[in-house]
């Protein structure tokens, strides 16, 4: 059986999840921090993921383990022409 997770913009700079608990966790201070949470609670099994971020909205299955890498790291890119 797998999760079902939404992690969501407030739109004020901090982040829910939803799904692991009756009541949602909030106040989480980034999408990365809202992942490694939801990740870290359910013991990284497999889990459907619904991210909710500013208009956007996006759906990601994570097998167990969750070996998907959901974002890049933030020096990613940067400094090199085909990271623009």
């Amino acid at each position: 059986m797998s999760l079902q997770l939404k992690i969501c913009s407030d739109g004020r700079g901090s982040w829910s999840v939803h799904g692991l608990s009756p009541l949602p966790v909030k106040h989480l201070p980034s999408l990365s921090a809202s992942i490694d949470y939801a990740r870290k609670e359910c013991a990284a099994a497999p889990a459907t993921i619904e991210l909710f971020i500013d208009g956007l909205y996006a759906v990601v299955h994570q097998e167990r383990g969750w070996p998907r890498r959901l974002l890049a790291s933030e020096t990613a890119g940067r400094g090199s022409p085909s990271g623009q």
